[in-house]
């Protein structure tokens, strides 16, 4: 977004999950090497997570993507990371209320791109929702929706997406490759089965 220009103080350069967290399991946070990444795409592309119109609406939702991102916060509500510094954006109202569903935690913000902006969060889950054959990406296509989105967290971003569809925008496209070259690119089939 800012063409390399913004670049974070030295103070906060290096802060990660590790630094917040009080593990409650037997594993050591220094041992799981998620909790040191700061940025983490999970490609659910292959995996049939299919996006669909909410029941009785017109916004989208993406219920095994929803899924898969209340796994993700559960580990890091499990190791101790507090609900008020989690923050979950959807850029569609129905995954929104979706997430609110089946997920509820007191004092974890589930909400709309919408509705961070301007606030910040120490972690930050994502989920893009789209994920369709014509690779069609709605209001993705404003990407200064996604610069919101994308630089609400402090100290760790996770997005979780379907790079097929994704990948038919240049923006996107851009992303996922520089995703990669940070190594900050996984595959849902890299995920541990419920």
């Amino acid at each position: 977004f800012y063409e390399g220009e913004l670049v974070p103080h030295e103070s906060v350069r290096h802060h990660t999950l590790a630094d917040l967290v009080t593990t409650t399991s037997d594993s050591s946070i220094a041992e799981d090497l998620w909790f040191l990444e700061p940025v983490e795409f999970i490609d659910t592309a292959g995996a049939s997570y299919d996006e669909e119109l909410e029941p009785d609406g017109e916004s989208r939702q993406n219920p095994q993507e929803a899924r898969l991102l209340v796994r993700k916060v559960r580990h890091w509500l499990e190791q101790g990371l507090s609900p008020r510094d989690i923050g979950i954006i959807a850029p569609y109202a129905a995954q929104a209320r979706y997430l609110r569903e089946i997920l509820r935690v007191p004092g974890l913000e589930i909400d709309t791109v919408d509705g961070f902006q301007g606030r910040e969060k120490e972690a930050i889950a994502v989920s893009l929702v789209r994920s369709n054959p014509d690779g069609e990406v709605g209001f993705l296509a404003d990407t200064r929706r996604m610069n919101v989105a994308l630089t609400r967290a402090r100290r760790k971003l996770l997005v979780i997406g379907d790079s097929a569809t994704l990948s038919n925008h240049p923006f996107y496209r851009r992303l996922l490759e520089y995703l990669e070259q940070k190594s900050a690119y996984h595959t849902v089939w890299e995920e541990p089965v419920d």
